[in-house]
């Protein structure tokens, strides 16, 4: 049993969980099914160096560029450069629907605006074209595709009456940032919080993958240093961009679904309702004074009503994603099982281990299946590299390595008829050698696989080394890596901070800061080539699994 408690050990998402579609987003869906799946024809490669040139900001280093590689490799980099398109999990792709279809309802004026006929297509493109190029640190501090730089405090404003250039929202995604303004303001009446538009929340659902030149050995200090002696690494493998909760900024991002915190989880933000949507009965007592007594002095009650409604909407939207309340902090206790601590001196946050481990379920599902896809096509065994993700710098308790093992190793087992082209997992920089049945050395027994089963190893390894072993001979080698939501592949890789990041190593030692832009590699790297990871359909375009669904 798991050591965070019987909830933590119920499987999700399980093999033919249906999707919830309104009539709204089954419209959207339909839509999506005369999407074009892009041409598969001869790519030109001159072409693309040329977008990449005509690319506004200066690459880190031109080490990792098509124009630097040898002219005897541009058949396989063709064939690279088609191979990518962005993935997201089909739970993901029901949460997208969920939050058009909320925005058209609440959303703000500018929202609004942007969203009235927005399609799920071009929505996608959104979330992959309007991302910053670089967003990183504690202050949030942001290069723009323009050149300009600045910092969370500036960025906040995108989406709101406030908003100035280069800042707007129409170019720019969104912090889903909670913003202090007059209380007397009748424009931010709900206790004085509103809520913004949740693209960079969202957009860290979705992944980007393809083959790619292997430049060297992928290590954090790499700096795009050519490897001469090709024997000691894989000349190309699959990479795939993943990226985990961030808690750097309270009541934002994950912060707001797993973190239960006094001032956040309240009824006046939307917390505290039912699994169906209904408030809790102690909080609404508590709304319906505050609204007699404080609020209905200032602004209408049509116009409380509204915000609240809109709250409740929002929190709705997330407890359906993730099939959990939304607490309230006067509910729940630590009990050092589901409910744990948040590593902050005399905090009085809980930390939700349960809707952490749904979250970290999501990406770890998209790899697998992305990586048994990959393999399968080729008929090889994958060689899957796995990093940790969010449990760096956005790591806010010591508990969240435990679950991603605990989580990984339930996607894992529950998953394994479905894997047979997986033929080693190798967790690296971890600090461990085992946890559970995910050990160095380890092997987990399957039924159905052709080799018997998956080897695990648990020990530090750069991305690119060579395989060695006989039992690793021809695999195919898929690297993760920790990407952020808002940022072009690479992220600290435009600031020119080489060795700042998994994020930015992984840029200097690839080809992904162009074959994973949806700025160069534009006609793959596409809302129109969006495929789905289904848990019953495998990697799916768009259209084939809107054909399915609608």
């Amino acid at each position: 049993m798991s050591i965070f408690g019987t909830k933590f050990y119920e499987i999700w998402p399980k093999a033919k969980s249906e999707i919830l579609l309104t009539e709204f987003g089954k419209k959207l869906l339909k839509e999506c099914q005369t999407i074009d799946i892009p041409e598969k024809q001869r790519v030109d490669i001159e072409a693309f160096k040329v977008k990449s040139l005509n690319f506004p900001l200066e690459f880190g280093t031109n080490n990792c560029r098509v124009m630097s590689q040898p002219k005897d490799r541009y058949n396989n980099i063709e064939k690279q450069i088609s191979s990518a398109y962005p993935v997201i999990h089909e739970r993901v792709l029901q949460l997208y629907l969920q939050f058009l279809e909320h925005k058209c309802c609440y959303g703000y004026p500018k929202e609004k605006e942007l969203y009235a006929n927005l399609s799920l297509e071009d929505f996608v493109q959104r979330l992959l074209s309007k991302r910053c190029a670089s967003f990183v640190g504690r202050m949030d501090a942001y290069l723009l595709l323009t050149g300009e730089t600045g910092s969370g405090h500036t960025y906040d404003t995108i989406g709101t009456n406030c908003e100035k250039t280069p800042l707007l929202l129409k170019d720019c995604l969104s912090y889903d940032e909670v913003k202090l303004k007059d209380r007397y303001d009748p424009e931010f009446v709900l206790t004085n919080i509103i809520y913004y538009l949740n693209l960079y929340k969202l957009s860290a659902f979705l992944s980007v993958s393809s083959y790619t030149e292997l430049l060297n050995d992928g290590n954090r200090q790499n700096r795009g240093k050519l490897e001469v002696d090709f024997s000691k690494i894989e000349r190309e493998g699959v990479v795939i961009g993943l990226i985990g909760a961030r808690f750097q900024r309270p009541f934002v991002m994950e912060f707001q679904d797993i973190v239960i915190s006094p001032e956040q989880n309240v009824g006046t933000k939307g917390y505290g309702q039912k699994k169906d949507g209904i408030p809790n009965k102690s909080e609404e007592g508590m709304w319906s004074y505050l609204q007699s007594n404080f609020l209905a002095r200032f602004v209408p009650s049509s116009k409380i009503s509204r915000d609240l409604e809109s709250l409740r909407g929002y929190r709705q939207l997330w407890q359906t994603f993730y099939e959990e309340p939304s607490f309230l902090h006067s509910d729940v206790e630590k009990d050092h099982k589901r409910f744990g601590d948040v590593s902050r001196l005399r905090s009085a946050d809980i930390f939700d281990n349960v809707v952490m481990k749904k979250r970290f379920s999501i990406s770890f599902d998209t790899l697998l299946i992305e990586a048994q896809a990959r393999a399968f096509k080729f008929n090889k065994q994958a060689y899957v590299h796995i990093v940790g993700i969010g449990l760096g710098t956005w790591c806010i308790t010591e508990q969240q390595t435990p679950i991603f093992f605990e989580t990984f190793s339930q996607r894992i087992n529950y998953l394994l008829p479905k894997l047979n082209n997986i033929g080693a997992l190798h967790f690296s920089w971890f600090g461990l050698d085992e946890w559970g049945d995910l050990k160095h050395n380890g092997f987990i027994k399957s039924s159905t696989h052709p080799r018997g089963g998956i080897i695990t190893l648990m020990a530090n390894r750069n991305p690119a080394d060579r395989l060695q072993g006989t039992q690793f001979e021809d695999m195919l080698l898929v690297i993760s890596y920790a990407w952020d939501g808002n940022a072009l592949p690479g992220n600290e890789f435009w600031f020119k901070n080489l060795a700042g990041s998994n994020d930015s190593s992984t840029a200097c030692s690839t080809l992904i800061s162009e074959l994973h832009n949806p700025h160069i590699n534009n006609d793959w790297v596409c809302s129109k080539n969006l495929h789905i990871a289904s848990i019953d359909h495998g990697i799916i375009h768009i259209s084939d699994y809107a054909k399915i669904m609608v």
